[in-house]
């Protein structure tokens, strides 16, 4: 019996420390992420797809890392197929980004799929970089021509 409260007080308190990002549907994403002024990365996926299984600890990590700054977001497009189709995913995971200003569209994040490579998009995203492609920040990278991450606009439909 007290290997099973053991057991049971580990399982609770673990899950505690643990940042999952947030789970977004149809029928509160426009409330949460459209209506608000805060910046979200957001994957779509599926949850037995094997590349998202891989991602799911750096995504985890990052969201932790930054969070109160950036909002991270996940949409399964099993049981959200309007928001899959709205925008236009064609694979998994699929990490899009919304600015603060939402009138500007989204962005799909081809980058690193790393902990390290979305938190550095994330950052230069809350510095309100706009270009389209970025140069790595760090000094002997100065001069190699080595892209970090892209973001490609997408067009979609807002309902």
């Amino acid at each position: 019996m007290l290997i099973l409260i053991s057991f049971f007080f580990l399982s609770f308190t673990s899950n505690l420390n643990r940042v999952d990002a947030e789970p977004l549907t149809q029928s509160n994403f426009d409330e949460k992420v459209m209506k608000s002024k805060d910046i979200w990365f957001i994957m779509f996926g599926v949850p037995k797809c094997g590349a998202v299984k891989a991602l799911k600890p750096e995504w985890e990590k990052v969201s932790k890392k930054l969070e109160g700054k950036v909002k991270f977001g996940e949409v399964d497009c099993q049981e959200n197929y309007d928001l899959y189709v709205n925008y236009k995913i064609q694979g998994f995971p699929t990490i899009i980004v919304f600015a603060e200003d939402k009138g500007k569209g989204a962005f799909i994040y081809t980058g690193e799929r790393t902990a390290k490579g979305i938190e550095e998009a994330a950052l230069l995203k809350l510095e309100g970089v706009k270009d389209e492609f970025h140069q790595p920040r760090s000094e002997e990278s100065k001069d190699t021509q080595s892209l970090l991450f892209t973001f490609k606009e997408l067009s979609i439909k807002h309902h």
